[in-house]
């Protein structure tokens, strides 16, 4: 597989012409751990690491062994059962991800409205206790899509059930787009309740979501 200009050749050990690390062989040539334990037990050679001398030997294998291990019916094989396994877990994974989805859309979310004033000032309040360093504090003065963009975020965080309702997905695989969903409707609840927000909360659909903490896509 060729290599792009995002993705540079990686660093090999000095005269390993014609050598493949493991890393080629898994990402350029969709060899598994397994296989490389099964069909070449032994590197051809061992050769000291370009990135730390203190790291272990670099295993490097020979592209012509490597050919010729690829052409034998038992790698074949071996790796179309490895391909076999791959999309089954990836079906299995992506059907768990569509139920969690499904579970999210149906969750009944709920937001605790309170009179716009009152709204604003418990945000600015909210934010200026939390500052992080080299921001400046907020006040009713403020820009106005800034206030909007920190009054949104407290809403999002303090005045809904927003946080209560992502434990469900506690450990759940497809927990990241789940997230994505609970996190769209919480801010359609809160362009309905304070209309003022509705561009703010559009905006924030379309923004890259910060994720929580140990939760992937």
């Amino acid at each position: 597989m060729a290599r792009g200009k995002h993705h540079p050749p990686r660093p090999k050990p000095a005269g390993s012409e014609d050598m493949l690390i493991a890393g080629d062989l898994k990402k350029d040539r969709g060899w598994t751990e397994t296989h490389i334990k099964t069909f070449l037990p032994e590197p051809d050679k061992l050769a000291r690491n370009p990135f730390s001398r203190k790291a272990a030997p670099m295993k490097l294998y020979a592209l012509e062994r490597v050919l010729q291990v690829e052409a034998t019916p038992e790698f074949q094989q071996a790796r179309e059962t490895s391909r076999t396994r791959q999309l089954a877990a990836r079906e299995r994974a992506l059907a768990k991800k569509k139920e969690a989805v499904a579970v999210a859309e149906a969750l009944p979310l709920r937001i605790n409205p309170e009179p716009w004033p009152v709204v604003q000032q418990k945000a600015i309040e909210h934010f200026n206790r939390r500052l992080r360093r080299g921001q400046s504090p907020a006040s009713l003065k403020t820009v106005k899509h800034r206030l909007d963009r920190l009054t949104v975020n407290y809403l999002r965080h303090q005045q809904t059930s927003y946080e209560t309702e992502l434990q469900a997905f506690k450990g759940v695989v497809g927990v990241g787009e789940a997230y994505l969903v609970v996190r769209r409707r919480i801010l359609d609840l809160i362009a309905d309740a304070y209309p003022a927000l509705a561009d703010e909360c559009e905006r924030q659909k379309f923004e890259e979501a910060d994720l929580p903490e140990g939760v992937t896509l």
